[in-house]
């Protein structure tokens, strides 16, 4: 079940994503965002008064020195400005991915068989098969929902894949997918340290993905 509403918590909207789909919302500086699913949410931000400056996982990486983020860290724009800060992980039982870009249709096309040949291992042992993978994917969804703010296509940044845990090799920097997966309910909690516009796909993970929960609140 979803993380029960404290009595100090004013929720001002409630959304949930359809699978391989995406939605944009806006969130005002001071209020929080909770996202709760069982599967990867591709998650990017731009400044809702500035849509020139975005979020940015170099920065966000670099400025803090580490490519794992949970709370207490924060989401960091190109501009090195402090966009979001993460103030309750409730996905104790893996990461959340900063290495990664999103899957779109051209990944399907043209890097399938080649990532497959990758990860089918692992994929396998979730429930994926190549050919359950979909006609269209997080790149998608992000352009068509941030369509009303004019943002284009080329200015989609790479994600923070929440819910999304990697098995990165320190020495040779291999990457791959683990099995790991959010439990029903699992939520994370952003606050918005400016006024943000905020993106979000519910990723098709080549065809197991799910619906995602997006709760708006103020505290």
């Amino acid at each position: 079940m979803p993380p029960e509403k404290n009595a100090n918590e004013k929720v001002l909207s409630e959304a949930v994503i359809p699978k391989n789909t995406g939605m944009a919302f806006t969130v005002k500086q001071g209020q929080r965002m909770r996202v709760i699913g069982e599967s990867t949410a591709d998650f990017v931000i731009y400044n809702l008064n500035n849509i020139r400056e975005r979020f940015d996982q170099a920065r966000t990486k670099v400025d803090q020195g580490k490519i794992y983020v949970s709370t207490g860290d924060v989401l960091i724009s190109k501009f090195n400005n402090v966009m979001m800060t993460i103030v309750e992980d409730g996905y104790q039982e893996g990461t959340h991915d900063l290495q990664k870009g999103m899957c779109s249709t051209s990944f399907y096309e043209k890097w399938g068989d080649k990532v497959f040949e990758i990860y089918g291992e692992t994929w396998a042992k979730v429930g994926r098969k190549r050919e359950a993978a979909p006609d269209h994917g997080c790149w998608e969804n992000l352009t068509e929902a941030l369509k009303p703010w004019k943002v284009s296509p080329e200015d989609v940044p790479s994600p923070l894949n929440v819910f999304q845990t990697m098995i990165i090799d320190g020495e040779t920097g291999t990457m791959r997918y683990s099995t790991t997966r959010p439990k029903p309910g699992t939520h994370i909690d952003f606050r918005a340290e400016m006024d943000c516009l905020v993106g979000i796909s519910a990723c098709p993970e080549g065809g197991r993905g799910k619906v995602l929960k997006v709760i708006i609140y103020e505290k």
